[in-house]
């Protein structure tokens, strides 16, 4: 079997049957780059997941490739605040955290950190507030589907409240569970503290990946490409996803910043005190250096699928 035939078979059978010799002729067209490969495997993500309805298989027009663009960006963005909070977490009342009140370099670099997540997060939120608006107004007017879709990031929220409130009880004695300490430290961390920390780590990283889908599919329903909105009393018009493309792009340097910045400071902290990464004071009292490496890991995997995304984005923005 030949790369196209194998990409063909990437998809379900049901959707083979009805575009398969079409598709297998647009790939004929337009299969030249590794980056078309990585689009196929999207469009064979989306029809697993069935995100996709009537499909016009000339995948690769501008609007496509922005919405495409955008949804990637914004789940490899969610990706790295999850490796960024593993970063928080590992750093907070750490040796490290007090070596930067008084080491320039080192406090500079978890500025940098600092930096970077705040101009992705104004980025995601500048970018992505006309499209929401538009996803919103959809589900609540004529989706059902959409509106229970966009209800997953509420119920998420809801249930780490819970979750937080359960070990807080725990934590001020309010409630006593056998084998559960209300405190805990490197010398006592009972196996029953573990399973409920690691019980919320859980449950925060499915969430994440849960509302990520759920927003995912909502816009990959959304055939809108502009938006109409009221501001200061004039209606104005928005391309939905060529507006959100300069955010995203700046969403993805900013997490290039912040990744930067993560390796300066650990090599920085590393000089300074080697001792610190030979402990056991990472996530759940895991090695120190183990849990550093496995936040790199994350935030250089979602760091180069932004990449992805943007060099994609730009590639649908070339002149034919």
């Amino acid at each position: 079997m030949n790369v196209r035939g194998w990409l063909v078979q990437l998809y379900p059978h049901r959707w083979r049957e009805r575009y398969g010799t079409e598709f297998e002729a647009l790939l004929e067209e337009c299969l030249h780059s590794p980056l078309d490969v990585l689009d196929i495997f999207l469009g064979a993500l989306d029809a697993h997941l069935e995100l996709t309805h009537e499909m016009d298989w000339r995948l690769m027009n501008m609007i496509n490739k922005l919405r495409t663009t955008i949804l990637v960006v914004f789940a490899a963005y969610i990706g790295f605040v999850i490796g960024g909070l593993s970063l928080y977490g590992l750093v907070d009342d750490s040796p490290a955290a007090a070596l930067m009140k008084t080491d320039a370099t080192l406090s500079a670099a978890w500025i940098t950190v600092e930096a970077g997540s705040v101009i992705s997060l104004l980025a995601v939120v500048i970018g992505g507030m006309p499209l929401a608006l538009t996803v919103i107004r959809r589900a609540l007017t004529s989706s059902r589907e959409d509106l229970r879709l966009l209800l997953t990031p509420v119920f998420v929220f809801v249930a780490l409240v819970l979750y937080g409130g359960f070990l807080a009880a725990i934590a001020s004695g309010r409630l006593h569970i056998q084998g559960v300490a209300p405190g805990v430290s490197p010398d006592n961390f009972p196996i029953g503290n573990r399973l409920a920390l690691g019980g919320f780590m859980l449950v925060f990283v499915l969430g994440a990946i849960a509302s990520t889908a759920a927003v995912w599919k909502v816009i990959s329903n959304t055939d809108a490409e502009q938006g109409t909105f009221r501001v200061l009393g004039r209606t104005t018009s928005v391309k939905l996803y060529e507006y959100a493309f300069t955010p995203a792009v700046i969403t993805a340097l900013g997490m290039f910043l912040m990744l930067a910045g993560t390796l300066a400071f650990g090599w920085l902290a590393y000089a300074a005190l080697p001792q610190w990464f030979s402990e056991n004071s990472g996530l759940l009292l895991s090695n120190t250096a183990l849990s550093f490496g496995i936040t790199v890991t994350i935030m250089i995997l979602c760091a180069a699928a932004a990449l992805f995304g943007v060099l994609r984005g730009y590639s649908s923005r070339r002149p034919a």
